[in-house]
């Protein structure tokens, strides 16, 4: 658990405003549809509050942060399922630990394609849809991070993008600033690594993960002579998040970048 930057809340009702659609192709629904998971203290017990935006119990949450507050927040990319139980998992590892959570739901896109089979662990597309869906993975990131410019309590100093599966490999592959540290969950680099060599970027993944049978590009060999540290876990484990060891070393990483912020 961060010590220097974690602020927890209390919760009371209020609202907050959703992004309208005009931003083509169904992207912005990616963040109006969007996931956020909040630090909150609940009868004295730090606790995850999250959903979906615009739920009652998040709306409440937001709305409780104080005027000046800013939070260290991670944008969060979820896997090719949706955001689903990998969503869920590192999104309260990660607000228990102090951070607030957007999750972009890629899936809010109108005809949005599904490209995996969870039960088989391939991806069931052409080559041409898998290009189009990691265009569109991108895409998302950098709308995120241009609305999270706007958000009244996001710390812009304490900005950090993890990713779980494909969304892993969309944040490895990420171009461009505006962001502190990079975690990639239980992902290759297959679609590259986009991260400047002194970026600070933490990959955690399990040696046997099945997911990893039908691709190439492993981070150790696309990042040689980066910032890029490794985790790898004994084992098959997919969310490594959820994992004692993956948990700890994500949110260990992430708190090696926290700035404190001055009162």
């Amino acid at each position: 658990m961060i010590r220097t930057a974690a602020i927890f809340l209390t919760l009371f009702a209020g609202a907050c405003g959703a992004v309208p659609d005009d931003a083509g192709d169904g992207l912005a629904l990616t963040w109006d549809r969007a996931y956020l998971y909040l630090p909150v203290r609940h009868g004295g017990v730090a606790v995850a509050v999250g959903g979906r935006r615009a739920g009652g119990a998040v709306v409440a949450a937001e709305s409780a942060i104080p005027r000046q507050s800013r939070l260290p927040t991670v944008l969060f990319a979820h896997g090719c399922s949706g955001f689903g139980d990998g969503g869920r998992v590192n999104a309260r590892l990660l607000a228990t630990a102090g951070y607030a959570v957007f999750a972009p739901a890629s899936f809010a896109r109108p005809g949005r394609p599904r490209t995996c089979d969870a039960k088989t662990r391939r991806t069931i597309v052409s080559e041409a849809v898998s290009e189009r869906v990691r265009a569109m993975r991108t895409a998302e990131i950098r709308y995120a991070l241009e609305r999270l410019a706007d958000v009244p309590w996001v710390d812009p100093d304490n900005l950090f993008l993890v990713g779980h599966s494909q969304g892993g490999g969309a944040v490895a592959a990420y171009v461009g600033g505006g962001i502190k540290a990079r975690v990639i969950s239980g992902s290759t680099c297959a679609r590259g690594y986009g991260a400047a060599p002194g970026d600070p970027v933490l990959a955690v993944y399990s040696t046997n993960d099945p997911w990893f049978a039908n691709q190439s590009g492993r981070c150790r060999d696309r990042a040689a002579g980066t910032a890029l540290e490794i985790v790898e876990l004994p084992g098959r484990e997919h969310l490594v998040g959820g994992t004692p060891e993956g948990g700890r070393a994500i949110v260990e990483f992430l708190a090696r970048h926290t700035e404190a912020r001055r009162s």
